[in-house]
This record gives structure tokens, C-alpha cells and sequence, in this order.
């Protein structure tokens, strides 16, 4: 075999290898770790005209905050194999586009569709332009863009202590809902002492000045939240990294027996994905002890195009209600249902429990994605493959000619 053809051969023969071991399912059960049926990506003609490009850009946008740096330190070491300086600037100016194109530009995504008509995908935690760390251009119409791009049917905006988003955007999905069949719901994400509460249906602002300021101060919110009857869903990373075992400012258990209605399971944001296994379990555990809801979040603040997670809620005939009907219809499900009310469904991708498991997750992980690949992202994988090899042995050879 020809040295040149060595590398496409050994990539074909890997993504080929991979459909011997397809995944059960898109996504798994959070809470459990099993594979869900029931459930399907779409994905558009562009994106599977352009697979290997948008499958790597999911996969980019799901890292975990040290998940990034070992991808890094391992495309760092890679580029050192060009040695020669020019080569390797250029590689990483490469790079830095393609990343740029990642978390700042438009780009074709896998949209979840479940098959029992029953079923809502809602997402319980976003962000827009007017959070301190939303992005500018992320007002509610692109927030309800990247939504409906996903796969979710509803989704609540919560604003860091701001309202203003998630009004307009529901009044928008209340003239649209019916062609559009999206509907945005109102929240709000509280900030207080070393924590965030994301509280789910409240139609005025609520102040966090006067809860903001001592720890004692958080116990008295969730008593007030539970007087209005909102619910209150304890926020990643604050109470993984604040609020564990031990701490003197309130744990876990605390929070239960101060009245909390929920926990976050799973956050998309790069710092909270780093959450433990074995700690989320425990929360798992909780929650089921103690009969509260929980949810995953894709915790979108206009960056990045995928989302690592769903929440799979049973409402038979959602499709019927307005934005208003359904966030009742939702808040009372989470309400009489509580432990049962939410199936978080986690993107499939590779979640490390030890040091040895993040150093190897770049390999798993891809090991993982071309076991996804759909017959249509296969081919278009080999194409752009093969095509890559052509354009460069054409261009070498063109080089060696002229020199």
C-alpha cells in the first residue's frame, strides 16, 4: 500500500470498524446511565452534507472545562509534528477559525425528536443578552431559534436576575406557537450568597437584594418561593462546588429540609459538565429519597450551537396548549409528579469518573461519536476523507512540479 494512502485507509477503516458497535439509543437516562428508546436525531440535509465538520463542532461544544484542556493539550502536541514554525502557526490560525465558527456562527445542529406524541422535550434553564454573561446579539427571538433548532418544544428563559427576555419571548411564541409549535416559558435564575436558584413560572421580577445578603438569607427565599407556590430547582455548579457535604453555609440536605423542589443533574456549561459521576449519583439519590423533581439544563447563554441534554416530560396534549396552558401544565406535573415527572435524557457522549478515564476521553469520546453516526453522516465522513486526500496529493504534486 502506497505511504500516502496509509492515513485515509486508516480513517475509513476506523468509522467502518464503528458501525459494527452502533449505540442503542442518542441519548441516555441521567438519572441511570441506560440507554432510552424511544427517540431520534434529525438531522438536516446541510449537516450531513457537511458531517464531519458539524459532528466535530458538537463535539467540541459538549467538552467539559478539563475535557478542553487535555483536547488541547493533545492538539498542541500534534501540531508538533509539522516542526517547522509556519506550519505550525498556521495550523493553529486554522483551528482558532474553525473554533470561532463553532461558538459564534450559525451552523447546522442534530435536533431530538421523540416518537410518543405524548411526550415534551423542555429545556428548564437559558439565558439572554440582558444576563451579565449573555451574548449581546442573544435576544429572545435567537434564544427561541436555538431552541426549536434543537429539539425542544418549550423552554424556560431565566435570566440572572432580569425578567425583561423571558416576557417578550413568551409574548412572541404566543402569536407563533401554532405554526411555529414552539412556546417560551417564564422563569428566573436568583443569585445569593455562593448560590443560584432557578425559579420556574413567576410573571414579575423577583428582587434577590433582600436574600443576597448572608447565607442564613437562602433558607428564607425558598421558604418564600414555596408561600407563592413557584418552584425552586437548585443550580450547577454553585451547589456542587458551595454546598457539599460539610459545608457551613448550607448543604444539600440543608436544602431539602429548607423546602427545595429540585435539583439540576446535568449543566452544559463547560465548568459545571465536569460534575462527578459518583456526585451526581448521590444527587440521584436524594432526589428519590426525598421525592423532588430534577432536570438537566442546556444553560445556553448564545455561545455554541448543541446542547448536551433534554427533559423528557409526559403531558398528554401539549400540542393544543398555549405558551400559558403549558407552563401551567408543566409546573403542575413537576409538582404532583416530582421524582417522576422529569426523564433527563444526556447526549451520548463520554463522562470521565477518574484522572485516567480524562485522559483518555478525547479518544473515547470520538470512539463514541462515529458509533452514532447515522448511514448518510458515514458517507459523508468517507467522502470528505477521500476528497482531503485527492485535493492534497494533487496540491503536492503540483509543488514538487514547480519547484
Amino acid at each position: 500500500m502506497p505511504k500516502a494512502w496509509r492515513l485515509p485507509v486508516f480513517l475509513s477503516g476506523l468509522i467502518l470498524l464503528s458501525q459494527a458497535f452502533p449505540l442503542m439509543s442518542p441519548v441516555r437516562n441521567a438519572a441511570t446511565g441506560e440507554w432510552v428508546s424511544g427517540f431520534s436525531l434529525q438531522l438536516p440535509t446541510a449537516y450531513l452534507i457537511f458531517a464531519p465538520f458539524c459532528g466535530i463542532a458538537t463535539r467540541i461544544t459538549l467538552l467539559s472545562f478539563h475535557q478542553a484542556l487535555v483536547f488541547l493539550t493533545y492538539l498542541f502536541l500534534t501540531f508538533l509534528w509539522f516542526t517547522k514554525p509556519l506550519k505550525i502557526a498556521l495550523a493553529w490560525a486554522v483551528f482558532i477559525v474553525f473554533f470561532v465558527w463553532i461558538a459564534a456562527v450559525p451552523h447546522p445542529a442534530a435536533r431530538l425528536v421523540a416518537a410518543d406524541k405524548d411526550v415534551i422535550l423542555v429545556d428548564f434553564h437559558s439565558h439572554s443578552r440582558v444576563s451579565h454573561d449573555g451574548r449581546p446579539s442573544f435576544d429572545a427571538a435567537a434564544n427561541i431559534r436555538w431552541h426549536a433548532v434543537q429539539g425542544y418544544n418549550a423552554g424556560f428563559i431565566t435570566d440572572h436576575n432580569q425578567t425583561e427576555t423571558t416576557q417578550k419571548a413568551k409574548e412572541l411564541t404566543r402569536q407563533s406557537w401554532q405554526t411555529a409549535g414552539y412556546r417560551a416559558l417564564e422563569g428566573e435564575e436568583i443569585s445569593l450568597w455562593k448560590t443560584h436558584l432557578v425559579v420556574l413560572g413567576n410573571h414579575q421580577r423577583i428582587d434577590n437584594q433582600p436574600f443576597d445578603s448572608d447565607p442564613a438569607r437562602v433558607r428564607v427565599f425558598i421558604g418564600e418561593m414555596n408561600r407563592r407556590k413557584l418552584p425552586v430547582i437548585s443550580s450547577l455548579p454553585e451547589y456542587w462546588i458551595y454546598h457539599w457535604d460539610g459545608s457551613p453555609i448550607g448543604t444539600m440536605q440543608d436544602f431539602v429540609n429548607w423546602g427545595i423542589n429540585g435539583f439540576e443533574i446535568v449543566n452544559s456549561a463547560p465548568k459545571a459538565l465536569d460534575f462527578p459521576p459518583h456526585y451526581r449519583r448521590q444527587i440521584v439519590e436524594i432526589c428519590r429519597a426525598n421525592n423532588l423533581f430534577m432536570t438537566g439544563i442546556s444553560d445556553t447563554h448564545g455561545y455554541g450551537y448543541s446542547t448536551s441534554v433534554w427533559n423528557a416530560m409526559r403531558i398528554p396534549g401539549w400540542q393544543t396548549m398555549d405558551p400559558d396552558a403549558l407552563e401551567a401544565a408543566v409546573i403542575k406535573t413537576l409538582n404532583t409528579e416530582r421524582f417522576r415527572a422529569v426523564e433527563v435524557l444526556e447526549f451520548a457522549r463520554y463522562n470521565p469518573a477518574t484522572l485516567a478515564g480524562l485522559l483518555v476521553a478525547p479518544l473515547l469520546d470520538a470512539g463514541i461519536y462515529w458509533r452514532s453516526l447515522q448511514l448518510f453522516e458515514v458517507l459523508s465522513w468517507l467522502v470528505w476523507i477521500w476528497l482531503s486526500h485527492i485535493l492534497w496529493s494533487i496540491f503536492r504534486t503540483r509543488r514538487l512540479t514547480d519547484g
